[in-house]
């Protein structure tokens, strides 16, 4: 197709996207945005949207695609976080972007961490409502106007707690004794404080303490949990266009159904650890699934009518990423790999890839019925995975923080993308695009595949065969009595060894000792280090009246001092006695030093070792 061509048929399918009928109006407004296509003829992406000065701050949960306003164009929704360098100052946004133009926004009172279009009610047209996840509330907005809050139930407070901020606000304590207490409570870690003690204990200014208490004990003390992730489920019904529940996971180990009409708790459930990633499938008054991707790097699957986990699934390291394809999970890791297992923890395969992830997403083209994984990696590419293999390879000019693939406008095929540093991408797939499966993972070698010339049948081959046949009795009892000589004689060496103290590791019948040395130098004059260890776990009895010897070559070394007596060796500690090795010969060579821990009423050896000395440097003294 010539160059001409391709241009007109890229700007027609941004028509389509932003609905815009003249070309010369696109985004002429920031020489910063472009909207051009990508010549390239290998590419199965079009460049739709660059801004690389967007401002947006966000994480792939909290970037959403839906039709506010059943009109049929697709609107991008974003909870932006803000400037975070202003911390503690929110400047948290929901952003409603339309034809790539910011539509409307609204505040927040908290970070938000994840943004899900859901179905109220059954009126017509369908409007779905946003619940927006921030802090320990979620918060619900129809027709982009705030519409209810829900708020997480409160949790137990620990009694003790309780009295200090009621004694503050009867005046019977002093800021000191409070925070003492509040201290040792925190320490003992069986209930959790409330956010309220907490800051209390990170004050250091006697002042500000007393300010802030003196501004806080009037108020009831409350304890609530934040929402880390969330999702929505289907209630009655799998059309796309049914009532919805939503799925909250929670900090302090708990996942909660919500009915999105009343605003009611459905179902709770006990997680092992605090959720990052959740994934929902089914229908709440049929059958569901909900796999929960946990901190402590498991996988945690949960079903209809459970309270606690059916399944684990245990990962090699902390999750980043997780996303579901029938009954395949894909999860990415920060070991920079890629895992797909089964929903009973099966693993398929497993991937290593170049850089670390940064952001996944599903994309699932159904004109074509293609799915697949994207993975955005810090090397500025994004992995396309179909399976087990790897179809396409993205370029992008940043990192990539956040992604989202969905209808957009009226085009069925974008990916939009959040930049590390603000910018915002959006991609089209080309309608000409093919995918083709090509297996990454390296097979057996082709070596493998070449028979080797085996030799014929010698004459010598047969008849050592029919002997073998004829003597197997008394080969296998030969075979033994040598098996049984073989394990005499090592016991009888080893029974010497520990006789002279030659065993690393002395036990006896209440002791054991165990002994380590290391040198250290480069010559001629080393110092060397002997550890020992009293290992005796079934008494708390102290070793003593021991000592250490040495024996040596003196035409080659000189210790000081040559004698070294042992403390009391209490169990569990390693004590370390230290002496000094120089070497008096001139020849390049090295010998040998033999250690001995010794009692002081017994000649032979408690423990032994035997240490090769490395060869000495030249003495460069001057």
């Amino acid at each position: 197709m010539p160059s001409n061509k391709r241009e007109k048929s890229a700007s027609r399918q941004y028509q389509e996207i932003s609905g815009n009928t003249n070309e010369n109006e696109i985004d002429q407004t920031r020489p910063t945005t472009t909207t051009t296509a990508a010549t390239d003829t290998k590419s199965k992406w079009l460049s739709a949207h660059n801004d690389f000065v967007a401002g947006i701050n966000t994480v792939g949960s909290c970037v959403e695609l839906v039709d506010l306003y059943a009109e049929g164009s697709v609107n991008l929704v974003i909870a932006d976080f803000g400037n975070i360098l202003l911390m503690p100052k929110i400047q948290a946004k929901l952003k409603v972007f339309k034809e790539f133009s910011l539509l409307k926004e609204n505040n927040l009172s908290d970070l938000p961490c994840a943004v899900v279009a859901c179905y109220m009610d059954t009126l017509q047209p369908r409007i779905p409502a946003l619940a927006v996840a921030s802090g320990s509330a979620v918060f619900l907005f129809k027709s982009l106007r705030p519409y209810y809050k829900f708020v997480l139930p409160q949790m137990e407070i620990a009694q003790v707690e309780k009295d200090v901020w009621h004694k503050a606000r009867e005046g019977n304590i002093d800021i000191r004794a409070m925070h003492d207490v509040l201290n040792d409570l925190h320490r003992g870690g069986t209930v959790p404080l409330t956010h309220r003690s907490l800051a209390f204990l990170q004050m250091t200014n006697t002042n500000e303490a007393h300010q802030f208490v003196e501004h806080y004990k009037t108020i009831e003390l409350k304890r609530q949990s934040c929402i880390t992730c969330m999702k929505k489920l289907n209630k009655n019904s799998a059309d796309e266009d049914a009532l919805n529940c939503l799925v909250i996971g929670t900090e302090d180990q708990h996942i909660y159904i919500i009915e999105a009409q009343a605003f009611t708790i459905m179902a709770t459930m006990n997680c092992p650890a605090t959720p990052s990633f959740l994934d929902v499938s089914g229908v709440y008054d049929v059958e569901f699934r909900i796999l929960a991707t946990c901190r402590n790097g498991y996988i945690y699957l949960f079903r209809r009518g459970s309270e606690t986990p059916r399944n684990a699934i245990y990962l090699n390291s902390i999750a980043v990423g997780l996303e579901r394809f029938g009954k395949n999970i894909i999860v990415g890791c920060m070991d920079s790999s890629l895992h797909c297992y089964t929903t009973k923890g099966k693993r398929y395969w497993k991937h290593l890839l170049p850089a670390q992830i940064t952001a996944m997403c599903q994309i699932d083209y159904r004109p074509k019925g293609f799915q697949a994984v994207a993975v955005a990696l810090a090397n500025n590419e994004i992995h396309l995975y179909k399976d087990k293999f790897l179809v396409d390879v993205i370029q992008v000019e940043e990192n990539i923080y956040a992604m989202k693939f969905g209808k957009l406008g009226r085009e069925d095929a974008t990916l939009v993308m959040i930049t590390k540093n603000g910018g915002l991408l959006v991609k089209i797939l080309k309608r000409t695009a093919t995918f083709e499966e090509s297996d990454t993972l390296h097979g057996p070698p082709k070596e493998q595949q070449v028979k080797i010339d085996v030799p014929k049948r010698t004459k010598l081959y047969v008849d050592q065969t029919l002997r073998e046949k004829e003597q197997a009795e008394n080969m296998y009892r030969i075979f033994q009595q040598d098996l049984i000589r073989l394990k005499l004689l090592t016991g009888k060496e080893f029974l010497k060894s520990v006789q002279a103290g030659l065993n690393p590791i002395a036990k006896t019948k209440n002791e054991a000792i165990r002994i380590n040395a290391e040198v250290h130098g480069l010559g001629p004059r080393f110092k060397l280090t002997v550890k020992l260890q009293n290992t005796t776990s079934t008494s708390l009895t102290p070793i003593i009246d021991l000592f250490i010897s040495f024996t040596y070559d003196e035409n080659i070394y000189s210790l000081n001092p040559n004698y070294i007596e042992i403390p009391i060796l209490i169990t569990g500690i390693e004590y370390g006695f230290c002496t000094f090795v120089t070497c008096i010969t001139d020849k390049v060579i090295s010998d040998i030093i033999k250690v001995y821990v010794c009692r002081r009423d017994s000649s032979a050896p408690l423990i032994s070792a035997v240490i090769n000395m490395p060869v000495a440097e030249p003495n460069l003294s001057i």
